[in-house]
């Protein structure tokens, strides 16, 4: 009788879900769990219609039921990959995938697929090697064949990367082909690449795409949704404003009062504001990234002469008085988030020459009462770290306070992201950990960078953890607090 029930509730689902009544659907393939606790087929009948109504979370829990009642079954394991992938719980999403491989080890498709879990969970070489076991496969994998260059671009192989970009045969403009062409060296194919994958907003679409060349009316420039496109091109724009009446940037309204203060910007549009007017007296439009390439510069145009941006004084001396700045001990401003853990700035204590200041907005469970002269302190780190509070960084303007804070400290440790190059594109002092696999802007090698004359560059070792850097940071530093 029960077994006809169940029958019953599963055809009444199946009907539910063919008019995209997923809600009813998932409800009654419930009822049937409730009957027939063991019934895989409801908990995947459940989870499809979770997915296909947008709610991941629930997929998982129906999923994860599957998996636990019957493992070792591939389909499961990679609707339960999915799923999770969907939630952005992708380490456990990669997981789940090289389950459903090992269970079908010949299947070049979900070796793809691991593949892409890995690479979208931050493990380049598993990716690589994925991928790869996939074109073993199967010479023709789709999903290896446009991952694979990916994937060892992530790895820090740039030549490798560029060969299995070339082996796609796929001649359209690529971010991450890019990035390998400009870690090469090859400005032009980086820049070209960076430019033909720039998305045009509709306004730009009304006006003549430039050129380069001279022209006696305004450039309208915009920038893209990432503020590291903003301060990695800012070089850019004083020789785009040369050639040009005047300049105008549009951007992200979280970005205008940061580039308000970029040299050779005449003013900044908010994105989402009517730029009419601009468009209607604009000569012509570009995007920040695409002028490099318009521009025709090299790497050693592509350098600035002097500091590309100014903090803004009345939030610089806020900061400063806040954190009792300039006198006493050097304060060296601490960026760990993307690479490090808390537990990883250990051999930073026991340094008492030195103070740490955060100058990263952390949750408020993470902020400890202390005497320090904010008032404020992370909580519970190997090191003491003071923090500005937290009301740093609580505004919607991105990063205004951290460019302010870094204008005034002494010197800054940081992973590479926008903190990093804040305090290059402010001639700041500063010693950046970067990873084996660093952005093009620093270069393969080397311990400085034209592009931030005022950074001290500490690479990742193969085979070491980046943490392990953190042992030479500290005569870095005090290197430089002495300069």
């Amino acid at each position: 009788m029960t077994e006809t029930v169940v029958d019953q509730l599963l055809a009444r689902a199946a009907a539910a879900e063919a008019t995209h009544k997923w809600i009813e659907a998932v409800a009654l393939y419930e009822v049937a769990l409730v009957r027939a606790p063991d019934h895989v087929p409801a908990m995947l009948g459940a989870a499809t219609a979770a997915r296909a109504n947008g709610d991941h979370a629930r997929a998982v829990i129906f999923l994860t039921r599957a998996d636990r009642t019957e493992p070792g079954r591939a389909d499961i394991a990679a609707a339960l990959g999915e799923a999770l992938a969907a939630t952005s719980r992708l380490p456990e999403a990669a997981a789940a995938f090289e389950r459903a491989r090992a269970a079908k080890p010949l299947d070049a498709r979900l070796a793809a697929r691991l593949g892409v879990a890995r690479l979208a969970a931050g493990d380049a070489d598993g990716a690589v090697s994925a991928f790869d076991a996939a074109l073993r496969l199967d010479p023709a994998e789709p999903h290896a064949l446009s991952g694979l260059g990916s994937a060892l671009v992530a790895a820090g192989r740039p030549l490798a990367a560029v060969e299995a970009f070339r082996r796609t045969g796929e001649s359209r403009p690529h971010a991450d082909r890019a990035a390998a062409l400009l870690s090469l060296g090859d400005m032009a194919g980086g820049f070209a690449d960076l430019d033909g994958v720039a998305t045009c907003p509709p306004w730009a679409a009304r006006l003549p795409v430039w050129d380069g060349a001279p022209l006696d009316r305004p450039l309208l420039v915009w920038t893209g949704p990432d503020p590291l496109d903003l301060i990695t091109f800012a070089s850019v724009l004083p020789l785009a404003r040369s050639l040009a009446a005047y300049l105008v940037l549009v951007a992200p309204k979280p970005f205008v009062r940061l580039a308000s203060s970029i040299e050779g910007v005449g003013h900044v549009v908010a994105d989402n504001d009517d730029v009419g007017d601009w468009v209607r007296a604009a000569g012509a439009a570009a995007p920040l990234v695409g002028l490099p390439h318009r521009l025709g510069l090299t790497a050693g145009s592509f350098v600035p002469t002097g500091s590309l941006l100014a903090a803004e004084p009345m939030l610089a001396d806020r900061w400063s008085a806040r954190l009792d700045l300039g006198r006493g001990k050097p304060a060296i401003g601490l960026v760990w988030g993307g690479g490090l853990r808390l537990d990883d700035l250990a051999p930073l204590a026991g340094i008492g020459d030195l103070r740490f200041v955060a100058l990263e907005r952390v949750p408020s469970t993470m902020l400890a009462r202390s005497s320090t002269p904010s008032g404020w302190e992370v909580a519970d780190p190997p090191v003491r770290i003071e923090h500005p509070g937290p009301d740093f960084e609580a505004g919607v303007d991105a990063r205004v306070d951290c460019a302010a804070l870094i204008s005034r400290i002494d010197a800054i440790i940081a992973i590479d992201g926008l903190s990093l190059r804040l305090a290059g594109a402010l001639g700041r002092p500063g010693v950046a950990l970067l990873p084996a696999a660093a952005s093009w802007v620093w270069r393969l090698e080397g311990e400085k960078t034209p592009r931030y004359p005022s950074l001290s560059l500490l690479r990742q070792q193969p085979e070491k953890p980046l943490a392990a850097l953190l042992a030479e940071v500290i005569h870095r530093v005090r290197d430089l607090v002495r300069r």
